[in-house]
């Protein structure tokens, strides 16, 4: 029953999802963004020096300067796509957590470090040297999204073939071929690309 309710929440997010053009991993002005439309056209709405959440009452907080001080406006999280920091790095709010996103694309790429414990040979939730039984110490947990208006989902091999079997096979038989040893999100930095966003590309072509 569960697996069919999620084969029917993907489903309609897949046909409500319309195709778009690659975002240019160019950086983002800080402050919030109302929607991902203007986070790709750059429009922070407020923009400010720096922006953050929660604060105590949970809300974004986005600093702006006006002369030598500087002023603090809150958003509800709801009404907003998501945010920017002072350091350039985007967090996407998605039913109430946040998601640091990772790579913009029509494949997305996130990382969180709001976890539980447990293990994957994905690298999503691994536990590092010292947790425990809470997972108080762990790795980030890695999901994606079609666009940046996607729902979000756990990034794995299940997740991903249920996402493009479809829509994209050369992508999720690329996908079957990973060795054990390999992860999704084996990061190159000669590319600045994930193993995941590479074999996105590679099977359209790019």
């Amino acid at each position: 029953m569960r697996f069919f309710r999620f084969s029917i929440v993907l489903l309609s997010a897949l046909l409500a999802e319309p195709a778009v053009a690659q975002v240019s991993q160019v950086p983002r002005p800080p402050g919030a963004y109302r929607t991902a439309a203007a986070y790709h056209r750059r429009q922070p709405q407020p923009a400010g020096s720096d922006a953050f959440y929660p604060d105590k009452r949970g809300l974004v907080v986005v600093e702006v300067p006006q002369g030598a001080r500087t002023t603090k406006l809150r958003l509800a999280p709801d009404s907003v796509w998501g945010f920017v920091n002072g350091k350039g790095r985007t967090t996407r709010l998605f039913r109430g957590n946040e998601y640091r996103l990772e790579y913009a694309d029509t494949l997305c790429v996130y990382s969180s470090s709001n976890i539980m414990a447990g293990a994957d040979r994905n690298g999503t939730n691994v536990l590092v040297p010292g947790a425990n039984a809470m997972g108080a110490y762990t790795n980030a947990r890695y999901y994606f999204s079609r666009g940046l208006t996607g729902l979000i989902f756990p990034l794995t091999t299940a997740y991903l073939r249920q996402a493009y079997e479809a829509s994209n096979p050369a992508f999720v038989a690329a996908l079957t071929k990973l060795r054990v040893d390999q992860s999704l999100v084996d990061f190159d930095r000669k590319t600045g690309l994930f193993r995941i966003t590479t074999l996105y590309h590679e099977a359209a072509g790019n």
